[in-house]
C-alpha cells in the first residue's frame, strides 16, 4: 500500500480534481456531475443497502452467475496468471473467482477509495493467503493509472475483470473508449470479463433506481452532501433538490438526476452556481443493453464474445471479451 506521504499526495490530487469536476460540471449548460463521486464512505454504505433492495436486481443477479456459472467461467479462464479490476470496491466479487482459481498467482485491484483498498486487501489477504495482491490507488479512467497498473504486469496472460454493469454509466464513445483501453490493459493475449445489465421492461429498470424506501434518493442526493462536506459548499440538500429517475429510450439508459426545487445561488469553494427552478443536474447514466448491442460494441474495439453466462431471466450477463 502507499506511504503516508504518498497517500497524502494522492487526497490532495483527488481534492483538486474533485474541485475541477464538480466545478466543469456545474458550469455547463446542462449541468451534471461525474457519477464516481457518489461513493464516499455514506455513499458506499448507502449503496449497499440498494443492493439489498427487492427492487434493486443487478447486484444479486451477478452473484447468482457467477455462483451459479462459477466452474464454467473458471474453465474458461484456467490458463491467465492475473487479474486485474478497474474499480475494484470492496473486491467482493472476485472472491467469488478467486474461489474457483485457487492457484492463480497474482490480483491487481485499482481503485480511487485508498480507505476501501486498504480494508479489501486486509480481507483478500486473510482468505487467499498464497495470492499475490499488489493495490493500485486510482481513478482507472485516467490512462496514467492504467499506465501504473501495466508497469506492475508480468509476461503471462491477463484477465481483466469489470463487473456490475459500469461500462453501462458511459455513453458509447465513451465506452468504446474504456473498452479499448482495458483491451491494450490485458494485452495481446489478454481477455476482458465484462458484467452488462440487460433490456427489461421498463417498470422494473425504474423500479431499481427510484425505489419505495427513497434509498435511491438519498444516494443520488448523497454526492451534494459531500461536495458540501469535501469543498466547502452549502447545497440546501434535503428542501433544495429531489431526486428523479427517467428511462430515455431513443438512448436506451436510465438517467438519473437531481431537480431544483426552487431558485437558489449555491457556493461552492468559493464559486457562484445559480439554479433555476426545475433545472436538472444530470448525475448518472445506466445504458442498458442486449447481447446483440454489446458484440457491435466488442467489435467496434476489436475484439468479440467468446463466452457468455446469463441469468435464467435473461436480466444480467457476464461476457467474456477477447481478440477477433
Amino acid at each position: 500500500m502507499p506511504s503516508t506521504l504518498a497517500k497524502e499526495r494522492t487526497l490532495d490530487d483527488q481534492y483538486h480534481t474533485f474541485l475541477h469536476d464538480v466545478i466543469h460540471g456545474l458550469r455547463q449548460a446542462q449541468k451534471t456531475l461525474p457519477c464516481k463521486y457518489f461513493y464516499d464512505a455514506r455513499g458506499s454504505r448507502l449503496f449497499e443497502e440498494i443492493c439489498l433492495l427487492d427492487e434493486y436486481y443487478l447486484t444479486r443477479t451477478e452473484y447468482s452467475i457467477l455462483r451459479s456459472s462459477g466452474k464454467s467461467i473458471a474453465e474458461a479462464l484456467s490458463t491467465y496468471t492475473e487479474i486485474i479490476e478497474p474499480g475494484a470496491g470492496s473486491c467482493q466479487k472476485v472472491q467469488l473467482l478467486l474461489k474457483q482459481l485457487p492457484t492463480l498467482p497474482r490480483y491487481i485491484p485499482l481503485e480511487i477509495s485508498v480507505d476501501a483498498l486498504e480494508h479489501a486487501i486486509t480481507t483478500l489477504k486473510e482468505r487467499f493467503p498464497t495470492l499475490r495482491v499488489q493495490p493500485v490507488a486510482g481513478d482507472f479512467t485516467a490512462q496514467a493509472c492504467l499506465d501504473e497498473v501495466s508497469t506492475l504486469c508480468q509476461s503471462g496472460r491477463r484477465l481483466v475483470f469489470f463487473p456490475g454493469s459500469t461500462i453501462g454509466n458511459f455513453n458509447r464513445t465513451e465506452a468504446l473508449g474504456v473498452l479499448r483501453s482495458l483491451k491494450a490493459l490485458a494485452g495481446p493475449t489478454g481477455a476482458l470479463l465484462l458484467g452488462a445489465d440487460l433490456i427489461k421492461d421498463r417498470q422494473r429498470l425504474l423500479a431499481a433506481y427510484d425505489d419505495k424506501r427513497g434509498v435511491t434518493a438519498e444516494f443520488n442526493k448523497n454526492i451534494l452532501r459531500r461536495i458540501n462536506h469535501d469543498l466547502n459548499a452549502n447545497f440546501d440538500v434535503d428542501d433544495g433538490f429531489k431526486h428523479r429517475a427517467i428511462f430515455n429510450e431513443g438512448l436506451s439508459r436510465i438517467e438519473m438526476q437531481l431537480v431544483a426545487c426552487r431558485e437558489q445561488t449555491v457556493n461552492v469553494a468559493g464559486e457562484k452556481m445559480d439554479f433555476h427552478r426545475g433545472e436538472v443536474i444530470h448525475t448518472e447514466n445506466s445504458h442498458k443493453y442486449s447481447e446483440q448491442s454489446i458484440a457491435e460494441l466488442a467489435s467496434a474495439a476489436d475484439m468479440e464474445i467468446h463466452r457468455a453466462w446469463k441469468d435464467p431471466q435473461g436480466d444480467f450477463g457476464v461476457f467474456l471479451l477477447g481478440q477477433k
